[in-house]
């Protein structure tokens, strides 16, 4: 009887445990309100939402590209989530935003002093946000990002804040667009891979 009382009394507390540490996301009539765009059909708004289930608070939304490209992003303590939707065939398709191959980074670092060489830690990049569409159908993308430190607990003036824009067409393969130093104000354009 013991053990079957210990095992409900589990079982409660972890079902309010769990419903404190959720919150109501929006509702289908609130994302058709929140977005410019007006035709996405309610398939696409109910895949989005379900996107947000299991979050402790109700995150920001924003409608990068009008009909092509959601996202949301939440702050919530020392946790923060980012993440880029791509709607196609009335589909939303979780996209990755941040670039990941070599090829890149090599690029980068390519415009960088030898001391001071940018890595994929995820703690030295910011959220990713798509800023437009162009002409030739790539989404242009900005980040900041900072170069690797060894030694994060002492000053290093080696230590590089730059504002990023790439691009890409399938959210797979990225390309440096141009680069800048967050202290100045001129961007350096980058020359074709």
């Amino acid at each position: 009887m013991k053990k079957t009382f210990a095992f409900v009394l589990f079982i409660t507390s972890c079902f309010i445990s769990h419903a404190q540490n959720t919150t109501e996301t929006y509702t289908l009539q609130q994302l058709q309100a929140r977005f410019k765009h007006k035709n996405y059909t309610e398939k696409v708004l109910l895949d989005f939402q379900k996107t947000m289930m299991n979050l402790r608070k109700k995150p920001q939304l924003n409608e990068d590209i009008p009909g092509e490209v959601i996202s949301w992003y939440t702050l919530n303590g020392q946790f923060s989530w980012h993440k880029t939707y791509l709607i196609q065939k009335d589909k939303v398709e979780e996209v990755e935003t941040l670039p990941k191959d070599d090829i890149f980074l090599k690029k980068l670092n390519s415009y960088v002093p030898e001391k001071s060489k940018f890595s994929y830690w995820s703690d030295l990049w910011s959220f990713a946000f798509v800023e437009k569409k162009l002409n030739d159908s790539f989404y242009l993308l900005k980040s900041t990002a900072k170069s690797f430190n060894s030694h994060p607990d002492i000053p290093n003036d080696d230590i590089l804040i730059y504002d990023l824009e790439y691009k890409t067409k399938d959210f797979k393969e990225f390309k440096l667009v141009r680069l800048k130093d967050i202290h100045t104000k001129d961007w350096i354009e980058v020359g074709e891979y």
